[in-house]
């Protein structure tokens, strides 16, 4: 633990091997048996706000599948080495196209005219991270915010941090109190800017942060993602297999158990052990069967659900339907939940434990960290 109280990021071992998801193109010429050196480009992402594919470290391609690509770490395999980029020439949408070739997912930018919000705040629980890097690598975010401030000279920045935090630029920063959900990306937008419906688009975290000040250091592509893995930050290569990351803190998942992928909330089941971890999965959790929450039960009637949302929607209208004929009412759902953010409040307060977010989703609720880039209905749709 830090002097502060928080837990510190460790760097995580070599591993022997990583699985590493894309949606792209591969590099020409890259095959199972070619060596990579660390850095080198494995494939161009399709998304223009997804980095692109590089090598975590030295070694050979032992697969390759349309959507994913495996390495076997090789110390002295050596293929293309990459050539450190000049980013201080660079300016705008040329230094967003470096950043991107370089490995970093970009911030979708918000209308013209709209501030960038940095935020150093938990936004859900079970994810700490953010305040680790402020805390353990604020000369990084420095860096980052430097780089930001090129990538968008125009925008106004705001920070948002906790309580005593100090802020990485000259300017006083907001600090927030206000409790989860009203941290998350989209909401925090929502209760800063006045925003009608919440979307995650403009905010930016310390992870974003600590990816473009590593790059500015450097120019050469980004190989290493800061993670959580059962409560403990580190700085890793991507592509971690979830079973080998989990082994590796002593867990090992037994029957019944539930490997989640973000915070405790809004977090998302893995539905295999064997994929790699990537950074916008934000968290890699082991909950045993034991503390799993029991059984939903009916609905009490109690519009708990309703009081916790932080837009007031009348999900209590719906949830009181059987979870089986949801789907049935996805016109109705989407009618009742329209502009809802997809933040989980109302399954947590619900007492009964009914699967609500899963009813959220039905209704098209956005990813609250813009992961899913739904686009946002007009005023009026």
């Amino acid at each position: 633990m830090g002097s502060s109280g928080h837990k510190v990021l460790k760097a995580w071992p070599v591993p022997t091997e990583v699985s590493l998801a894309f949606e792209g193109r591969p590099a020409p010429g890259l095959k199972p048996g070619r060596a990579v050196s660390g850095g080198e480009l494995l494939a161009v992402s399709h998304d223009p706000l997804t980095g692109d594919l590089r090598a975590p470290f030295s070694a050979r391609v032992i697969e390759l599948t349309p959507n994913r690509i495996d390495l076997r770490f090789g110390p002295g395999l050596s293929g293309q080495v990459p050539e450190p980029l000049e980013l201080e020439k660079l300016e705008g949408e040329g230094l967003a196209q470096a950043l991107k070739s370089l490995g970093v997912d970009q911030i979708e930018k918000p209308p013209e005219g709209e501030p960038i919000i940095i935020s150093a705040l938990n936004p859900e629980p079970g994810l700490e991270l953010t305040r680790a890097l402020w805390l353990d690598q604020k000369p990084t975010l420095e860096r980052g915010l430097k780089l930001l401030n090129r990538l968008w000279p125009k925008s106004e920045i705001i920070e948002v941090l906790p309580p005593k935090f100090t802020a990485l630029g000259p300017k006083p920063p907001t600090h927030y109190k206000e409790p989860f959900p009203l941290t998350l990306p989209s909401f925090l937008r929502f209760k800063i800017l006045g925003l009608k419906y919440p979307r995650a688009m403009g905010v930016v975290s310390p992870q974003t942060l600590w990816a473009m000040g590593t790059i500015a250091r450097s120019g050469l592509p980004l190989t290493l993602i800061p993670t959580t893995v059962h409560g403990y930050h580190y700085l890793a290569p991507p592509g971690l297999k979830l079973l080998n990351a989990l082994n590796a803190v002593n867990l090992k998942p037994l029957t019944g158990d539930l490997v989640l992928l973000g915070g405790l909330v809004t977090g998302r089941p893995a539905a295999r052990l064997e994929r790699g971890l990537k950074a916008s999965d934000l968290a890699l959790s082991l909950i045993r069967s034991k503390s799993l929450p029991p059984p939903p039960r009916p609905c009490r009637l109690c519009a708990l659900c309703r009081l916790a949302c932080p837009l007031n929607l009348p999900i209590d209208s719906i949830a009181q339907v059987h979870p089986g004929q949801w789907p049935n009412l996805q016109k109705a759902a989407q009618k009742a939940l329209r502009g809802c953010g997809g933040c989980g409040a109302c399954a947590l307060a619900c007492p009964s434990r009914r699967p609500l977010l899963l009813l959220a989703k039905v209704a098209g609720a956005g990813d609250p960290y813009g992961r899913d880039r739904i686009e946002p209905r007009a005023p009026g749709a």
